[in-house]
């Protein structure tokens, strides 16, 4: 039997350690809250805004801390550098994958697929499957759990992400208010409403991420039915150009390269 390469079915590397690789876009987020807090308050001083600026970021990741665990925070954080920056996996690699399987499927048979590592847990899955020669009720079994498990880790992220707007426009317009009791003369000035322009403009980049993270779930569930279909067919008929054909027919015109 030939040795196949590690990267031979890769579909999208995950690094557990590219967390620490969303630092940078969160002090990104937090410049682009300070200049937008700046424009739309009017101040001219970005000294001015840094204390909104901490007082709704250090009382939203506050908040966070309270309502959620590490773990989960953790995941979010990795979910958007996955999903949100990189775009997830992506149909035509899937279906590239799911050919690459088919081939060595006919090449060694059903043996060889079972033998097929790969970084991907979906083509990992198929591949047991076709290697056991599963039936197609097994197949809509596994599907059934693969999409699942895909739907409530997108939840637990989207949780995390949703309260990080409610959050930060509860704590902006508290500190805001805080400021205009304290206040001698005009209520309604930039300083007053700095914090809640800081929490509105957080909220409006964790909105964008969210908005991001739904588009890609929905993608991702594309490549999960592109993966279990693939099985069902090449237990059928390990015919790799007419595989490809009927997978490629699976992806929706707008996730088509």
């Amino acid at each position: 039997m030939d040795l196949r390469k590690p990267d031979e079915f890769v579909v999208l590397k995950h690094d557990p350690k590219a967390v620490w690789q969303i630092i940078p876009l969160v002090l990104a987020a937090v410049l682009l809250a300070v200049g937008l807090a700046m424009f739309m308050s009017g101040t001219q001083q970005a000294i001015d805004v840094v204390q909104p600026v901490i007082v709704v970021f250090g009382g939203t990741l506050v908040a966070l801390l309270i309502t959620f665990p590490l773990q989960q925070l953790t995941h979010a954080l990795h979910f958007a550098l996955v999903r949100g920056v990189r775009g997830g996996t992506s149909p035509a690699e899937m279906v590239r994958a799911m050919v690459d399987v088919c081939d060595v499927c006919r090449r060694e048979g059903l043996l060889g697929v079972a033998e097929v590592r790969s970084n991907s847990v979906e083509v990992e899955e198929v591949c047991h499957l076709i290697g056991d020669a599963a039936t197609a009720t097994d197949i809509e079994q596994g599907w059934d759990r693969r999409l699942g498990s895909e739907r409530m880790l997108h939840q637990l992220a989207q949780d995390v992400f949703a309260l990080t707007s409610i959050y930060a426009i509860l704590i902006g317009a508290m500190a805001s208010i805080v400021r205009m009791v304290g206040a001698d003369d005009k209520l309604l000035t930039g300083a007053n409403v700095l914090p809640f322009v800081a929490g509105v403009c957080l909220t409006i980049l964790t909105t964008m991420l969210i908005g991001r993270l739904r588009s890609v779930h929905l993608k991702e569930m594309v490549v999960v039915e592109i993966a279990y279909r693939g099985a069902t067919i090449i237990l059928d008929d390990n015919n790799v150009q007419r595989l490809g054909t009927r997978l490629s027919m699976l992806v929706p015109q707008g996730l088509r390269n």
